[in-house]
């Protein structure tokens, strides 16, 4: 990368850095940051994708967790105790939705690239559900942590060192730093690869039986809460 174009983007890191220190609620700069850092990291990503038959199939097929895409309505009807209904429990329950993190993404050029990013972001709260976690600014700092043990990220990395500074430390979440981010970040990497999952072929199947099939453990609350 150029020089001048190697200092734009450090400018524009540290710029959103910056602004998530004052507003973690601010998602559109961490993706800046994540897109910005993220692309070499989602380059060897992508050929690991393509190594594998249900990687190939989710790259040609490009599924999207949206409402344009998901029958969230039907996820509702699933009991919670499947997949798909402790996933749409997750949305509900914290009044978000997967809609945007379907944004397109603003600073990558490479289409596989920049599909696989926003696969990751709409995935996100799939991994929340799966590990029992909620949204608030702690909870997200852990299941960066459990994304890094995963992906190894840049954008989990710089999360987990800021975000720890705001909300665990901060917040004097002792318990959350001492236990539930090692936990968080041994759960990540020794799960089976999850980028490669197509989550839509299991919102029927009980939850506990995804957990099994792909070695998640869910988070101990007692540390978190």
């Amino acid at each position: 990368m150029a020089a001048p174009a190697l200092l734009k983007d450090s400018y524009r890191v540290g710029q959103a850095i910056v602004r998530v220190l004052g507003d973690s609620t601010k998602t559109h700069e961490i993706h800046r940051v994540e897109e910005i850092t993220g692309r070499p990291r989602f380059r060897h990503l992508l050929e690991e994708m393509h190594a594998t038959p249900e990687g190939r199939r989710l790259m040609a097929e490009r599924p999207e967790l949206s409402s344009e895409h998901v029958d969230y309505n039907a996820l509702r009807a699933l009991p919670a105790t499947t997949f798909g209904g402790a996933y749409v429990r997750h949305l509900d329950g914290n009044g978000i939705t997967a809609d945007y993190q379907a944004a397109a993404t603003r600073h990558v050029d490479d289409p596989d690239i920049a599909y696989l990013m926003r696969r990751f972001r709409q995935t996100h709260d799939v991994w929340h559900a799966l590990l029992g976690l909620g949204i608030a600014g702690h909870e997200e700092v852990v299941i960066h942590s459990f994304s890094y043990g995963q992906l190894h990220l840049p954008v989990s990395a710089l999360i987990m060192v800021f975000g720890t500074m705001k909300h665990i430390v901060g917040e004097r979440r002792w318990g959350a730093l001492r236990h539930s981010m090692r936990e968080a970040y041994v759960a990540g990497r020794d799960a089976a690869p999850l980028m490669p999952v197509y989550w839509e072929d299991l919102w029927a199947q009980p939850l506990a039986d995804v957990r099994a099939i792909y070695r998640i453990q869910p988070l101990e609350r007692r540390w978190l809460d």
